[in-house]
């Protein structure tokens, strides 16, 4: 005689098996449902939306000894890249900030030409240095930081 062999009840591992997929279910809307009680998560908060470039007068010393304003990602999704430049000899005033591509699809860089201080665009549209004619990104001062405002609907430079 062997040892006795437990027969499953196929109707039983059904029943169990049914339990797993619901309650998995409701786990998986539990939590797509308490990530969405925070409200309107398209909305960027002012502080994301500010980019502190750094200290003023070592941005201002790093363009005019390279010749050639700074370029980053953007801060936030990376996609949209911005430029900031500075003219004139105070580091206090002359910044502009704006976007490093000319077109609403962030896919036509600009390019600096030393040389000429300008850019140019991939349809060869030219620029002057302070980026006149691209999308602007207003700029301050701020205890002797350079802070540009990311914002989209910002349009205005103020410094």
């Amino acid at each position: 005689m062997g040892v006795p062999i437990a027969r499953s009840d196929p109707r039983r591992a059904t029943i169990i098996g049914i339990v797993g997929v619901v309650v998995g279910t409701l786990m998986i809307l539990a939590v797509l449902f308490a990530g969405s009680l925070d409200g309107d998560s398209s909305h960027t908060t002012s502080s994301r939306a500010k980019f502190d470039v750094g200290p003023a007068k070592d941005r201002a010393a790093a363009i005019d000894r390279d010749q050639t304003p700074l370029i980053f990602p953007d801060t936030a999704t990376g996609a949209n890249p911005i430029v900031v430049q500075h003219t004139g000899s105070d580091p206090k005033t002359g910044w502009s900030a704006f976007a490093a591509t000319s077109d609403d699809r962030g896919q036509c860089a600009v390019t600096w030409h030393r040389e000429s201080h300008d850019f140019s665009d991939c349809k060869g549209t030219r620029f002057p240095a302070d980026g006149e004619g691209l999308h602007p990104y207003p700029t301050k001062i701020d205890n002797n930081d350079l802070i540009v405002d990311l914002d989209p609907d910002a349009s205005s430079t103020s410094s």
